[in-house]
């Protein structure tokens, strides 16, 4: 029940009890993204594990460069069948990040402790 006069906004028992049937329904869906964009959760989800096709397909890249790689890449072996876990698609792609500016940082010290003399060159007088 909003006051005319432009003050705060004061709930009624009805008002409390649908926001709180709302707070209940956020909570069992437990992701607030995929209940506002419509969009039903993806079947992997329920998986455990899951194969080079899938895993590729999640990281966007190709199954090709997973199975030529798969030596140094987190994964699941089970007897000859690889399987991927969700914390070993997410170790593979946290293994690949790039931040550009910590890279400027590094060639910039880099190059500052290139200019600087040896400890053993002489001294000028």
């Amino acid at each position: 029940m909003a006051q005319a006069s432009g003050g705060p906004t004061a709930l009624g028992p009805s008002e409390l009890q649908g926001l709180a049937a709302v707070m209940r329904l956020l909570a069992q869906v437990g992701d607030v993204d995929a209940l506002l964009s419509n969009h039903p959760s993806e079947p992997h989800d329920n998986r455990l594990h899951i194969g080079y096709s899938e895993a590729a397909e999640r990281l966007n890249i190709p199954e090709k460069w997973l199975r030529e790689r798969i030596s140094t890449l987190p994964h699941r072996k089970f007897g000859k069948f690889v399987q991927f876990a969700e914390e070993d698609l997410r170790a593979i792609s946290d293994m690949h990040f790039v931040n550009p500016g910590m890279a400027d940082r590094k060639e910039h010290e880099s190059a500052v402790m290139s200019l600087q003399p040896s400890k053993r060159s002489r001294k000028r007088f």
